[in-house]
């Protein structure tokens, strides 16, 4: 949470939910990193797969859900 000249700001706010069954299930990475697709939530982590690779990998929930769409 960041405190700019008294405005605060939460992570929480600026989430948005991954529907496997959309087109929100597509991210990139912080916003200027790789695209990658989350294949499945598991608790509080996502299994992801790189578009340009192919590598899966698990990720935090948290953070993808902040990830922008590519």
């Amino acid at each position: 949470m960041a405190d700019n000249g008294g405005v605060r700001e939460e992570a929480a706010e600026f989430r948005m939910p991954i529907d496997l069954n959309t087109t929100s299930r597509f991210r990139r990475i912080g916003g200027i990193g790789p695209a990658y697709e989350v294949m499945a939530v598991e608790g509080d982590r996502v299994r992801a797969r790189m578009i340009d690779s192919d590598d899966e990998f698990d990720y935090p929930l948290a953070d993808a859900e902040i990830d922008p769409k590519p």
